[in-house]
């Protein structure tokens, strides 16, 4: 179809997406779901079920096998759910994975939590995440951080803000231009300017990573 210059609309995605889900092939399925952007074809309801359906088959069809569902697995299910806005089942799967030690979260689920969390105000659930981050030993990234801080925006949450900057600078996190443009505007905003340069003194700002 590509050699041939057609697009494959959302019937060809969904389709695709089942068959390599049915063959648990989930890194395949998860780069079709993404991919569909990129061709001017959005997800709709269908495709998102047909992602979630077919993960959660591969993942009982694994555990049914006497497998253990890996981070990737674990991964592509919260991703899903993430993007269809059902938070609740998200964190679920991550409670279920976080009480096995076997397959405990990295960096990456968390940050596909806390971004979805603080784009639908649950900031306070998220600040008990970062916590849980620290409590198991899993390191934050830029965009853990900035998601986080995008979030106490919204709620004007200044004194845990400065708590992560903090963090950022003791950690050695480098801020990126999200992270400037979201203090810059805020706490200029609330005329803690001498705040942000004593944040950024002594940082070589990284390139965005968004």
């Amino acid at each position: 179809m590509k050699g041939k210059g057609l697009k494959g609309d959302a019937v060809t995605y969904t389709a695709l997406i089942s068959a390599f889900c049915n063959v648990n092939n989930i890194d395949k399925a998860m780069q079709l779901f993404n991919d569909m952007s990129t061709v001017e074809c959005s997800p709709d309801a269908i495709v998102s079920c047909a992602l979630i359906a077919g993960l959660a088959q591969a993942g009982r069809k694994m555990i049914g096998e006497g497998l253990v569902p890996n981070v990737v697995t674990y991964g592509a299910l919260i991703h899903a759910y993430c993007l269809v806005g059902n938070l609740d089942e998200a964190m679920k799967i991550f409670t279920k994975m976080s009480s096995s030690s076997r397959v405990p979260p990295n960096t990456v689920i968390y940050n596909m939590l806390i971004d979805s969390l603080c784009k639908n105000n649950k900031v306070e659930v998220v600040v008990s995440l970062m916590d849980d981050m620290k409590g198991k030993g899993v390191r934050p990234n830029t965009n853990t951080f900035n998601a986080m801080l995008k979030g106490l925006q919204e709620i004007n949450g200044l004194e845990k803000a400065f708590e992560l900057m903090n963090q950022m600078t003791e950690q050695a996190c480098n801020p990126d231009y999200v992270t400037m443009e979201i203090l810059t505007n805020w706490l200029s905003a609330v005329g803690e300017t001498k705040k942000l340069k004593s944040f950024v003194q002594g940082y070589e700002v990284s390139a965005s990573t968004a």
